[in-house]
């Protein structure tokens, strides 16, 4: 027993001589100013930018590993690293090679765009002495406590990604932004572009975020990877390979501007030139939106959207444009637009294109239509005589617009409820700000039969009450005029064609007679 414990002290002892031993060799070779410099130069040329090390240390647990102190990336600075640490093969002691290397970066912060990385460069011509310490290869590239700031916006978290040739995979990246945490993993074929494919999984997104992101990466000069890629191009940015990147993409919940979204789901292609999600579905003010989404990168984008819309609560829609308590129902139709900007007044004043609206079991607030009605045709001259509400149902609402500067134009509007039919056309502002549709009102059977029997016969078509009428003012306080000359006029048409087939009658009558 005793033997048995001499030798496990001597085993200990000896482990720690050579632990010492191999601290302080490790620390002779490796946390030299002469290879805080070398690698400095290789870093450097291995990405195409200025690389600067601060300080730089030595440890031997849990494997050799080279810290490097305050790192830089760019001039001026696009990246800095508190810490980088380089882990090396127990090889690395003997050969000064480090191989299979992991690399991680405690407290980086990235300032978007990037600058004009280019991987491989370093191969294009061999350094005339052997440095001290040379990195040789990477296997695995974490980062903790990252900070990416895009547009003044900052996203955190940790990112590890495996380095593959000019190709990497990106092994797990959980990045958090205003307090919503964002999933990303996939593969980049081709850091050139960059390339590739990746999903992005959150609980939140922000559009204005992701497209302020895509824009300064875009923008940034481009990471090619060696010589054989580089080209000029009008944009700056100095890689032949366009950038292209397909992305999978799922939230519960989204903000566009101030457009909240719920349930998104689409496929997304991003470009250097634009954001295309294609196909996309999500939910919106209670229903669906299904279609496409299409948004150019720059500091205010243009955007393209073509979709059919379902279920949608047509007094949320209304509250959202600037209008509440205006009228209310459930929407469905097909919109066709391109516009620009992400703020509603923004999109209202540019908006350009066609859309087809059909809302069903809905009321317009004020309206007063059959209100209207029975003041012109009683000939009362104060509509508040009548009494009642103003508000006015409806079993369905259609029609389709052509908008432009601000406007919505349509030919075939078309409002019908249990007690008339209205048919106009005309124009009106988005904001609903001013109204302009002429047209007519139509009664139902039940009240043309309850009308007078002159009204009925000098206002009539089809056996109907109709009525000439001009909708105007706003939304918010609409203003129906019932043309009463019209209407005068209508009646001396079908009084005058009412006494000729009288006339025609009665002729024919004698005729036959004699």
């Amino acid at each position: 027993m005793l033997m048995l414990k001499k030798i496990l002290l001597g085993t200990v002892v000896l482990f720690v001589v050579l632990s010492i031993g191999l601290f302080i060799w490790v620390r002779s070779v490796f946390a030299q100013d002469g290879v805080r410099t070398a690698l400095a130069e290789q870093l450097s040329k291995s990405l195409g930018q200025p690389v600067e090390v601060g300080s730089i240390a030595a440890t031997i647990y849990p494997r050799v590993t080279v810290n490097l102190g305050d790192v830089t990336i760019g001039k001026p600075a696009r990246i800095r690293v508190q810490k980088l640490h380089v882990g090396a093969d127990f090889g690395a002691l003997l050969s000064r090679r480090i191989e299979h290397a992991r690399l991680e970066l405690s407290g980086a912060h990235v300032q978007l765009p990037l600058p004009a990385f280019s991987l491989g460069s370093a191969s294009a011509s061999e350094p005339s002495s052997k440095p001290p310490v040379e990195i040789v290869s990477v296997d695995v590239v974490a980062l903790h406590d990252v900070e990416i700031v895009s547009g003044g916006r900052t996203l955190t978290g940790d990112v590890e990604i495996v380095p593959d040739g000019k190709a990497l995979t990106l092994k797990k990246v959980a990045l958090v932004a205003d307090k919503a945490r964002v999933d990303v993993s996939g593969r980049i074929t081709d850091m050139a572009g960059p390339v590739g494919d990746i999903t992005i999984k959150a609980g939140a997104l922000n559009f204005d975020q992701l497209l302020a992101f895509a824009n300064d990466f875009s923008n940034g000069a481009g990471i090619a990877s060696g010589p054989a890629h580089t080209t000029t191009r009008s944009a700056g940015r100095s890689t032949a390979v366009p950038m292209n990147i397909g992305v999978s993409l799922e939230a519960t919940r989204a903000t566009m501007g101030a457009l909240t979204i719920d349930r998104l789901k689409g496929t997304a292609r991003i470009t250097s030139q634009a954001m295309t999600l294609a196909p996309v579905s999500f939910g919106v003010f209670g229903g669906r939106y299904d279609g496409s989404l299409v948004f150019t990168l720059g500091a205010v984008p243009d955007f393209k959207l073509n979709a059919a819309l379902s279920g949608v609560d047509t007094a949320a829609a209304a509250a959202f444009a600037g209008s509440p308590g205006t009228i209310s129902g459930r929407l469905s139709g097909r919109i066709n637009l391109t516009g620009r900007g992400m703020e509603a007044s923004s999109v209202m004043k540019t908006a350009r294109g066609t859309a087809r609206i059909d809302i069903v079991d809905g009321n317009i607030k004020n309206l007063g239509l059959i209100r209207s009605v029975v003041v012109a045709t009683s000939g009362r001259a104060d509509s508040s005589a009548s009494g009642g509400s103003r508000d006015e149902p409806f079993a369905k609402l259609g029609a389709t617009f052509t908008i432009a500067n601000g406007s919505a134009s349509t030919q075939d509007l078309r409002f019908e409820s249990k007690d008339l039919l209205l048919a106009a056309a005309g124009t009106m502002r988005l904001d609903g700000s001013a109204i302009d549709l002429p047209g007519q009102v139509q009664l139902s059977d039940e009240l043309s039969k309850q009308a007078g029997r002159d009204l009925v016969r000098y206002t009539q078509e089809g056996g109907r009450v109709t009525l000439p009428a001009t909708i105007t003012g706003s939304v918010s306080a609409p203003q129906v005029r019932i043309d009463v000359a019209s209407m005068a006029k209508r009646a001396l048409t079908n009084r005058a064609t009412e006494e000729a087939q009288k006339a025609l009658k009665k002729g024919l009558s004698g005729l036959f007679k004699k």
